[in-house]
């Protein structure tokens, strides 16, 4: 290009007068804007249309992984700590026995409640009259806090996503199965990093060279005769424990990021009365009424004690027991009709 433009010259001209020459050419190439929305609808349409036409089939293979890597994590934790800590202390290994079998009996449990468990679908129109919004998708009968899920093509009570890893939505019915499935999932992941990294140090810090050649013997007087030791762990296999160690130390660091940033993003909208949809709806309403000059008030807001009472069910005299072990009782209220905070002093649900 610059000799280009040297030669659309008749006469010596400077540098300062070349680069000037450059910049002008430059300058009349035409300038393309990029739509940065169109850009990321392009981007996002094969993803929603994989979603919409093999969402019930992914959903099928994500819900056996979980139960796959669930089984993979145990097996694991009884074929490699088990017996390194049995070796230390028995009474050790039966407190982490049972402490580690009370977390995966949570974990089963909240699962499998979460996937079978309908989240909660509206109402026939004849047995609520008094609510006359309908979806326009679905045009059933709409209630308060429901909205309408694309993937399940219907609309969902008190709905705060669709979980692929559920295959199922998050509703009114299910959302305490949800939420305590990933606590204790979290729990676990921790559970097993304390008492897990002595393990892998134990496993990492063996080495093959160590092992001595041939076998102990002893003499009777006469003879010499092999004497009995424990069984030794072979190289292949010990190469084995170590792969499988660190793939599980892994797997689990990973699963402890994400559920633990899930977690406690789920449990600062619980403490506010909200959920994820609700979340982003309202984000809008405060900044509205911060331009205001005025303070948003989330109407299901009842208070961070309040709310979590709600959420966990706990009424009718249930207590915490019922949060720490596995529980089939329903949720507060009925996901149709809701007391607003300001309506009266003592707020409850129906």
């Amino acid at each position: 290009m610059l000799k280009r433009i040297l030669h659309s010259f008749d006469v010596p001209i400077t540098r300062k007068q070349i680069w000037k020459k450059v910049r002008q050419k430059i300058g009349n190439i035409p300038q393309f804007s990029i739509d940065w929305d169109d850009l990321t609808d392009r981007f996002i349409e094969p993803i929603i249309w994989v979603v919409d036409h093999f969402s019930d089939s992914l959903g099928k293979i994500f819900v056996s992984l979980v139960w796959l890597l669930i089984m993979f994590v145990v097996g694991v934790a009884y074929w490699i700590g088990l017996s390194f800590y049995w070796n230390i202390s028995a009474e050790l290994t039966i407190a982490l026995v049972i402490f580690g079998h009370w977390i995966l009996l949570n974990v089963v449990f909240h699962y499998y409640m979460a996937l079978i468990t309908p989240p909660g679908l509206p109402p026939d129109a004849e047995k609520v009259p008094h609510i006359k919004a309908r979806c326009k998708k679905c045009q059933s009968v709409k209630p308060e806090r429901t909205h309408h899920c694309s993937i399940c093509r219907t609309c969902i009570l008190r709905m705060d996503h669709h979980c692929p890893w559920l295959n199922n939505c998050v509703g009114h019915f299910n959302h305490r199965y949800f939420f305590l499935f990933m606590a204790f999932v979290v729990l676990g992941m921790i559970f097993l990093f304390i008492f897990g990294a002595p393990v892998i140090v134990h496993e990492l810090s063996i080495s093959d060279a160590s092992e001595p050649i041939g076998y102990p013997v002893f003499h009777n007087g006469s003879h010499l005769l092999p004497k009995q030791v424990e069984e030794v762990t072979p190289p292949r296999s010990r190469s084995l424990r170590r792969a499988v160690s660190v793939t599980v130390a892994i797997l689990c660091a990973g699963i402890l990021a994400a559920l633990g940033a899930l977690v406690g993003w789920h449990a600062r909208l619980i403490s506010r009365g909200e959920t994820s949809i609700e979340n982003l709806t309202n984000k809008d309403d405060r900044e509205a009424k911060r331009l205001e000059g005025s303070t948003f008030v989330n109407p299901y807001d009842c208070g961070s004690y309040e709310n979590w009472r709600i959420f966990l069910g706990l009424s009718e005299g249930r207590t915490w027991r019922c949060v720490f072990f596995p529980s089939i009782h329903p949720p507060k209220g009925d996901g149709i009709s809701w007391y607003f905070k300001n309506d009266l002093t003592h707020v409850s649900y129906k």
